[in-house]
């Protein structure tokens, strides 16, 4: 069980999850390193950045040195949702499975016994519509990931697992979907994407008639429960698997939440239903393991997070809600064409160089 007061390796702490997490972490009195390959640049940390150690490098990539000071890792790193991992599965196995188990190796090789893993409850794959398929899904259901993401994570987490013993004790925690503010806001999770729908173009689309089911988790709380995972008792939690969520919520019922809070705030909103659309997922899970281990108990209901969401997004000024950063598959795309162009001239402003050209 780590201290307070111990170092922890975040990696991918400068994200959505991770700049959340470092000010929790921070706040607990753990010293942080953080390793991030900051395709977002530091948004996310800018307000903690004097109170962490930042290690600008690919998880790929990393020695073994990076670990000399550390006695706990936490692992959010890597690309984190379906369309990333599908635009470029190369790099999505190589992030979410071989550095994982390589970080984890290291990890054990130099006497780090706790490593927490971010996974996902997509692994549970159901499809909308079938209802022999529509049961609540706990840690020991038989899965069958589909998309290259969730397929990337199941491998990860049994390469983990298969290396837990006495020495190391590495825990999995399958997330449901996360919603609510960061510093580093993405706009492309269901919650925030129905509230900048809402804000912006003044309209709910809901695919399928928003039948689907999701377990969902607001940001903060996600947060605290990587650090019960820190935490906890080896002997409970060593090569165990936690689905972490507040709840399993249609997706209508999110819609309608945003719409009953933004209507009551003056905005006229409207709400749009599409049956045509059934190339979609549906699943429930169980966290009664992560509440009876872990103690874990969502703090922040999903109407507190939606208004926290509405006055942050205002305060913070992220209302240019096309702009790309927000999105992480637009803007990996959006890297890749810049990087190509660079490549050709080798700079922007200044004259290209020559060689640069050939």
């Amino acid at each position: 069980m780590t201290k307070e007061k111990d170092k922890i390796l975040v990696v991918g702490g400068a994200g959505y999850v991770g700049s959340v997490l470092v000010r929790e972490l921070l706040e607990k009195g753990y010293a942080i390193k953080v390793l991030d390959r900051m395709f977002f640049g530091d948004t996310g940390i800018q307000e903690v950045r004097d109170r962490i150690e930042l290690i600008v490098d690919d998880i790929r990539l990393v020695d073994p040195s990076i670990l000399d000071d550390v006695q706990g890792i936490i692992n959010i790193g890597g690309l984190s949702n379906d369309p990333t991992a599908e635009y470029n599965p190369k790099a999505n196995f190589e992030m979410n499975t071989v550095a994982t188990e390589n970080l984890a190796k290291m990890a054990k090789d130099k006497g780090i016994r706790r490593h927490v893993f971010a996974s996902s409850c997509s692994v549970y794959y159901v499809s909308a519509g079938v209802d022999s398929e529509d049961v609540v899904l706990d840690e020991t259901s038989s899965i069958n990931p589909k998309a290259a993401y969730s397929k990337s994570k199941f491998e990860a987490e049994k390469r983990l697992i298969e290396m837990a013993d006495e020495h190391f004790c590495p825990i999995i925690l399958r997330k449901g979907t996360i919603f609510g503010f960061s510093p580093r806001m993405r706009y492309d999770l269901v919650v925030n994407t129905f509230v900048k729908d809402a804000l912006s173009l003044k309209k709910l689309e809901l695919h399928y008639g928003g039948e689907m089911w999701r377990p969902l988790v607001e940001v903060h709380d996600a947060a605290r429960a990587y650090i019960l995972a820190l935490e906890a008792p080896e002997e409970k939690v060593r090569g165990e698997i936690f689905n972490i969520a507040a709840k399993n919520f249609r997706i209508s019922e999110l819609a309608l939440k945003v719409y009953q809070i933004l209507n009551d705030r003056g905005e006229n909103i409207t709400i749009r239903s599409d049956y045509r659309y059934k190339g979609v997922r549906s699943y429930r899970v169980s966290t009664e393991k992560a509440t009876d281990v872990l103690g874990f108990q969502p703090k922040i209901t999903l109407e507190e997070s939606i208004l926290n969401m509405l006055d942050q997004i205002k305060a913070y000024g992220y209302t240019d809600f096309d702009h790309p950063r927000y999105y992480n598959i637009r803007w990996m795309r959006l890297l890749e064409e810049t990087q190509q162009i660079i490549q050709k001239t080798n700079s922007i402003f200044e004259l290209p160089q020559k060689d640069a050209r050939k």
